[in-house]
């Protein structure tokens, strides 16, 4: 009963609005990098609805284009005073520790389906960056799809 609650408060902080200041670089990666796994582990698994398994890929695929178009991009050319060459090899570097924590995701979930925890995990991260409040639908449908998934195991 306590984790149903849970779930249902975690749908409905997604129109929370963030802080004024801009999560930090790591923060946007690691969430990233979540996005990845959860993106690819859902798609594996063939137990799962084709239209579930869509609908948590396109609203994840958007938010993770958002990320990299919003914070991490902009960030990386701040960051290096607007050397194209610089972010670009900071991409590369983001790019690189990004797949180490997505291994890391798979040697600590190494079963065949997605947990809520996925869905916590991404939710916490929409509240540091929220998309514009019309995408707020699409992902909060996506959430609770992977919540849907994750009970049907």
């Amino acid at each position: 009963m306590k984790r149903a609650i849970l779930l249902s408060g975690i749908l409905l902080a997604l129109p929370v609005a963030a802080a004024a200041q801009k999560p930090s670089l790591n923060v946007v990666q690691q969430c990233q990098a979540v996005l990845d796994f959860t993106s690819e582990r859902v798609g594996d698994v063939k137990a799962y609805d084709q239209a579930d398994v869509k609908t948590v890929q396109k609203g994840l695929d958007a938010y993770n284009a958002f990320l990299q178009a919003e914070h991490i991009k902009p960030g990386l050319l701040e960051f290096t005073g607007g050397d194209q060459t610089a972010a670009k090899d900071y991409q590369t570097q983001i790019d690189a520790f990004k797949e180490q924590i997505v291994t890391g995701l798979k040697a600590k979930h190494p079963q065949a389906r997605i947990f809520t925890d996925q869905a916590i995990a991404i939710n916490n991260c929409y509240e540091q960056a929220p998309m514009d409040a019309s995408q707020t639908p699409m992902m909060k449908n996506a959430l609770e799809t992977i919540i849907k998934l994750a009970r049907q195991g």
